[in-house]
């Protein structure tokens, strides 16, 4: 499945879109300096917050994007999620599991080579982002609320790991 593909830019605004929602691409350096903000809130939740800032943001786009293209099967919706993944520049996404969860591998990834690259080897994982894209693809794949899955990375590649690993549980 090809992931359909409309970029546009307001010429008033400025503004990029991708099929129809506002889009903005980062560099890793700012991905990276994002996550380590949200590590150093963590006595005040910072790294949920962002997993459930990412996971309500994606779901909207998910859920425009598989009504308008007539997507109704949980394999072409993760697909698409992946796609999505990659078209933002974040990285190689692989997922598999059902309505009660699964694992889902990044042989790639943004967030964790912009860290790598600032600050080195990490002692856990910090892919929070990745967390809450991937909540909201398992819940908009299984027509399941937001906040239905919960998602935990695993394995790192900022720990020297070769990929990241998350597991994705159905709450």
């Amino acid at each position: 499945m090809a992931l359909k593909l409309e970029f546009t830019m307001d010429n008033t605004t400025n503004r990029h879109s991708l099929n129809g929602h506002g889009v903005v691409m980062h560099s890793h350096h700012y991905l990276a300096l994002i996550t380590k903000l949200v590590e150093d809130l963590g006595d005040i939740g910072g790294p949920q917050i962002l997993c459930d800032v990412v996971e309500e943001s994606m779901r909207e786009i998910f859920d425009d994007y598989f009504r308008e293209n007539s997507l109704t099967s949980a394999q072409d919706r993760c697909r698409a999620g992946e796609e999505y993944f990659s078209t933002f520049g974040l990285g190689k996404m692989h997922i598999t599991g059902d309505e009660r969860g699964g694992e889902v591998r990044l042989s790639s990834s943004h967030v964790d080579e912009g860290w790598t690259r600032k600050w080195g080897a990490h002692g856990k994982p910090i892919n929070h982002l990745t967390c809450g894209f991937i909540s909201a693809i398992f819940s908009a794949a299984f027509n399941k609320p937001p906040k239905s899955y919960a998602t935990t990375e695993t394995a790192s590649m900022v720990t020297g790991e070769p990929e990241s690993t998350f597991v994705v549980t159905a709450l």
